[in-house]
């Protein structure tokens, strides 16, 4: 019995969890929304369920590198879950919409932005 219900307050603490993280919003902003291939750019969000002290990650095929089978930039979450990523667009990026979206804590925020390049 003892057994039964520790494993009925995991459930309910793990069910808590996901409707904190589901039901918390996140507004995550590319700024500029426009920018010529190279240019610096910052991923913006002001509160996010991502852990303070924790790596925010930003995927686009508009960074560099090869992480998550695209490009990466990454920077530390604040308070709140707040975070202010910079980095540059690949230099040699094609023209177009390329959509953001950020991971931290292992796992994807549920959130995109857009960038355009010019």
């Amino acid at each position: 019995m003892k057994r039964l219900v520790a494993l009925v307050v995991v459930v309910l603490l793990a069910f808590a969890a996901v409707g904190v993280a589901l039901g918390a919003r996140v507004d995550l902003v590319v700024s500029p929304a426009t920018v010529a291939p190279g240019a610096a750019v910052r991923v913006i969000a002001r509160s996010s369920p991502c852990h303070v002290g924790g790596s925010a990650v930003a995927i686009s095929a508009a960074f560099p590198g090869r992480a998550f089978g695209v490009g990466t930039l990454s920077g530390r979450v604040g308070r709140g879950g707040a975070f202010s990523i910079h980095g540059h667009v690949r230099s040699g990026v094609h023209p177009g919409r390329y959509t953001v979206g950020v991971r931290c804590g292992g796992g994807n925020l549920g959130v995109t932005a857009y960038l355009r390049v010019r």
